[in-house]
């Protein structure tokens, strides 16, 4: 806070809004928030808290916790209109986020850790962008700094917690420094590693571009030959970010199956169509291949949600709702092919396997009747909502 205020005043910027998220994980978690806002008032920096309410899970906290944390934050910063998060990870975070991932088997998009500029870690949230400057700068010296300015500040003891893996690879690294693996030559290690990522990156970005047509309705087409023809591990980064955009999911899918997909694609033969993340692939005539959202999964994987004028929420993450005016709360669910015949005249209906692709968009009820389906173009007079598809925001942040 102190760092990024001091900056913005240096180069003529205003002054950075600072953000507490407590998440009641600790009595004393209320108290800490209190603490930092007054810190916040004395350096004259606006400060807000954010509270993560309701029942806590008791499986995967940290990172129920994280999802909280940002979906709080993404909030109150698009409220706001600000568009870049900083946040205060270090280079010793780096370092033990590449240990992490190491130890979990990670490939190259693991072991190249985190960057130090990238999307926001939520899809609900395109437009905001998440920056760490600090990454490259020791833990010990943000605590030098502070020493320096006579300013106290709060621990959390949870990063003294071994029972979580953070924590475990934390108290790894003195041992690890002694053998010569320090902060720095680990955070190193995946800095090279994230150059050659973003070479790959940048070969994935021109496949997907010059082979694939991307539909607003949520599919794709795809020239098989252009797969064929790219190195390997280019077309199966290629097919997997783009079942992973299609799909809604929140991992691309496993290497053995996308390398299945990519041989079956290549090859010609076999069946004329397969399923996988979520998507169908179907062949089609000119030598392309079809990725589209397949029902059956999304019938599996989203259940009905209540929507109600003036928000915005993201649909299977796929496709971003903003409901403007609606007579009360209604609800969002795909269009399913019931809904294709209750669509009447006037929808836009997609070029290509126009009833089971419409089948699978954003659809508005309420008691039983379609009052809008958004991304056909059918809204009914006292609803006014849009749908915009994700799928070329979400390849490019991959």
């Amino acid at each position: 806070m102190f760092l990024a205020r001091d900056w913005c005043k240096a180069q003529s910027l205003p002054v950075p809004l600072a953000i507490t998220v407590d998440h009641g994980l600790r009595p004393e978690s209320a108290k800490e928030a209190a603490i930092v806002a007054k810190w916040a008032k004395a350096a004259k920096v606006p400060h807000k808290v954010l509270a993560w309410a309701g029942d806590k899970p008791t499986q995967n906290l940290q990172a129920a916790a994280r999802e909280a944390r940002y979906r709080l934050i993404g909030e109150y910063l698009c409220a706001k209109g600000t568009a870049v998060l900083l946040t205060g990870h270090t280079q010793d975070d780096q370092a033990e986020t590449f240990l992490l991932r190491l130890a979990r088997g990670s490939g190259l998009d693991g072991l190249a850790g985190m960057a130090p500029r990238t999307s926001f870690p939520l899809a609900k949230y395109p437009e905001l962008t998440l920056a760490r400057p600090l990454l490259d700068v020791p833990h010990a010296r943000l605590v030098a700094t502070l020493k320096a300015m006579d300013h106290p500040w709060i621990a959390d003891p949870s990063n003294e917690n071994d029972r979580f893996a953070r924590v475990q690879m934390r108290n790894l690294m003195p041992s690890l420094e002694a053998a010569g693996l320090t902060p720095q030559r680990l955070a190193a290690a995946a800095a090279n590693l994230r150059r050659a990522r973003e070479a790959v990156d940048a070969a994935v970005a021109e496949l997907v571009a010059s082979s694939t047509e991307l539909s607003p309705y949520g599919y794709a087409l795809v020239d098989a030959t252009r797969l064929a023809t790219a190195p390997a591990e280019v077309a199966l980064r290629a097919l997997a970010r783009l079942i992973e955009a299609l799909g809604g999911g929140d991992y691309p899918p496993r290497f053995e199956q996308t390398e299945a997909a990519l041989a079956w694609a290549k090859g010609g033969k076999g069946p004329r169509g397969r399923t996988l993340g979520g998507c169908r692939l179907e062949r089609r005539t000119a030598g392309r291949i079809l990725i589209a959202r397949e029902e059956a999964a999304l019938t599996r994987e989203t259940s009905p949600q209540t929507i109600s004028a003036g928000e915005t929420v993201l649909w299977d993450r796929r496709f971003v709702i903003a409901l403007a005016t609606a007579p009360g709360a209604l609800e969002l669910r795909h269009l399913g092919l019931k809904g294709v015949k209750a669509l009447g005249q006037g929808a836009r209906l997609p070029p290509v396997e126009p009833h089971l692709i419409a089948a699978t968009t954003p659809s508005l009820w309420r008691s039983g009747r379609l009052l809008a389906a958004p991304a056909l173009g059918v809204c009914r007079a006292e609803v006014a909502v849009s749908a915009r598809f994700l799928g070329l925001d979400r390849l490019k942040s991959s």
